[in-house]
Order: structure tokens, then sequence, then C-alpha cells
């Protein structure tokens, strides 16, 4: 593993060219807000020929945005899922009814039924995009972590991103292969990331609050490759 300043800045069809991503290997995405973590995982769903995204929030543009412009398919219920046809794979946006706070009672049955669903299935690609409001406000905690820890072995990947990794379980990251780092000086998020990957307190302190703007340091837990990179907006 390259020290900090020697870690290669490439553009980002560079990156994909070197990104090596297996299906049951799990991706977490940590940085603030607007930092760009959403605009990235779009990019990487491309990679993928099941995918299901977990809306949670009444308006959502990335939802908005995987459906307009990616061919998502809304679903308010596991059941509405279209039936597969052919090799062309599926991507849905679960999205259940959410218009008033005692609506969350439905949203948890629903997304608890589709990780369910998904679980016995195998093969599926789940892109959640609020990994602190899943975990606990809906309580799908332990849900979540079987995904973690037996999702290889069922060619499971959990796609996870939060801009709290201090109140998200550990096993978001270390049992993740691919792990993106955005630009952060807050003490207790770097406390919490500090040793992730194989990389010491240290480095992870000084790569994540120097990275520029909507730059993203990456590290492969697997063989400790490193690149600092930034995916296209749109």
């Amino acid at each position: 593993m390259p020290p900090v300043d020697l870690t290669p800045q490439v553009d980002w069809e560079e990156f994909l060219r070197r990104f090596r991503w297996a299906q049951g290997e799990h991706i977490s995405f940590i940085g603030p807000t607007g930092s760009g973590k959403t605009t990235l995982a779009r990019q990487l769903l491309h990679r993928r020929a099941y995918v299901a995204a977990l809306a949670t929030k009444p308006r959502d543009k990335t939802m908005d945005g995987l459906i307009r412009n990616e061919r998502f398919k809304r679903i308010r219920s596991w059941e509405e899922r279209p039936p597969i046809i052919g090799r062309n794979g599926q991507r849905v946006v679960l999205w259940p009814e959410f218009r008033r706070p005692e609506d969350q009672l439905n949203q948890q049955y629903q997304l608890s039924i589709a990780l369910r669903e998904m679980f016995v299935a195998g093969g599926w690609c789940v892109f959640a995009d609020e990994l602190f409001y899943l975990c606990h406000t809906l309580k799908l905690t332990k849900l979540l972590e079987t995904y973690w820890t037996q999702g290889r072995s069922l060619g499971l990947s959990l796609v996870g991103g939060t801009q709290r990794p201090a109140h998200v379980p550990l096993f978001a990251y270390d049992q993740a292969t691919h792990l993106f780092f955005w630009r952060d000086n807050d003490e207790t998020n770097l406390r919490r990331v500090s040793g992730l990957g194989g990389m010491s307190a240290k480095e992870i302190r000084a790569a994540v609050t120097r990275l520029p703007e909507h730059h993203a340091l990456y590290v492969n837990t697997r063989d400790g490759e490193m690149m600092i990179t930034r995916a296209p907006r749109g």
C-alpha cells in the first residue's frame, strides 16, 4: 500500500479500467452530504444486471434519476416486480408509499420482504443510499448484517452509503471489499474509519482531510490498492 502522498490520482475512465468488482463483493461510501457518494454509486450500478435500489424518502432526486435516466422500474412492493424475461436482468427502485411518519411501518415491512426474497434468490445487487435510516429508523440492521457477512457466497452485493459512519454497524466497512472515502474533518467520523481497509489511523486522517472537493479515495481491502478519482456528474 503506497503512502498517501504517492496515491495515484486517475481520471474516471482510467479508474473504471482498473476497477474489479466481483459479484458478492460489497461497496461502502463514506462521506458528508453533497460530496458525490450517490453520483459515484449510480456510475457503478451499470455493472450489475440485477439491481434493487431501496428508496426511503418521500421525495428523492437520486431515485428519480434512476427511474428517469437509468430506466429502473418503480415498484411499491416486491410483489409488483415485473417478471424476469430472458437474460437482460432487472433493475427496480423499491419505493414503498411514504407520505406521513406513520408510513414507516409499511416501509419497514416492504423492504424487509424484499431483502429476504433477494437473499433466497441470490445474485442481486442492493443499493442502500441511507444506511443510517435503514439501520436505526427501520430497524433492519440484522438483515443487512446477514448480507454483509454471507453475501459473497450467495452472490449478493450490498452498495451502501452514509455520512455518519460512527452510527452505522462496523460490518458496513470491515466486510466491504471496496471502500470510497470523501473529504471529512469530523473527528467522530475519523475515529470510526481509522484503520479500515488495512490503512493506519494516521493514513486515513491524512488522506480524507486533504482530498480535493468531490474526489474520492478508493481502497481495495483485499489487495491494498489505492486510487483517487472523481465520478463525472450526471
